[in-house]
């Protein structure tokens, strides 16, 4: 056997995969990085970054609130933050993608302490010793749709945790981009992962939803 026939034979499709998603995700950081130097003066090129990334990063912000007026409003706020602050983006840290994740999590994160104020000022005095209020059964079984029930287990969760289901389940990222996104290491992401998703099996469980 020939050096080339042997060197091809060592080669996997798991390697040629890589490759292949290395090839991709290179040529969508070139992509990027010429749009972003563009946008900073031109608006059609801030245009072509908004028309390419609205609709997952709204995606991300919906599956986070579970309503829609709520991530039209933060998603805007993402862009708006985003082009304000685009001459500070760094492409050695973060891809341009990944940091619309940090912005929109921040924006998240800004939204749920501000829904915790008003609720907590229209509520007057709160029990510490008082369990969050759940779903009853009855409530459960006149909403059918499994979808709809898991997306009120997931907002019982606090936004560490709701924040890496949504990215992995939901976005279908990688644990290297929520690692990104969240600016954290693999060991933590994996930590809040497991114990996101025991917390949301206990959510789901409590709302009535047999489990297998």
């Amino acid at each position: 056997m020939s050096n080339d026939a042997s060197t091809m034979s060592l080669e996997t499709p798991t390697d040629r995969a890589e490759e292949d998603r290395a090839s991709v995700f290179a040529a969508r950081t070139e992509e990027d990085r010429a749009l972003v130097l563009a946008a900073q003066s031109d608006t059609t090129a801030a245009g072509q970054l908004f028309d390419k990334y609205y609709p997952e990063i709204f995606r991300y912000v919906y599956h986070s609130t579970l309503d829609h007026a709520a991530a039209e409003d933060l998603t805007s706020n993402v862009f708006f933050s985003a082009f304000r602050h685009l001459e500070l983006f760094r492409w050695r840290r973060i891809p341009f993608r990944a940091w619309l994740y940090r912005i929109a999590t921040n924006e998240l994160r800004m939204h749920y302490r501000k829904q915790k104020r008003m609720s907590a000022a229209n509520a007057g005095p709160v029990d510490p010793e008082s369990p969050t209020p759940v779903p009853s059964a009855d409530t459960v079984a006149a909403d059918s749709d499994d979808y709809r029930l898991l997306q009120r287990a997931l907002l019982e969760l606090g936004q560490k945790y709701r924040t890496v289901i949504v990215l992995r389940y939901f976005e279908g990222k990688s644990l290297s981009e929520i690692c990104e996104i969240t600016n954290k290491r693999e060991g933590t992401v994996k930590s809040l992962l497991h114990r996101a998703l025991a917390q949301l099996k206990d959510a789901l469980v409590r709302a009535g939803l047999t489990l297998p």
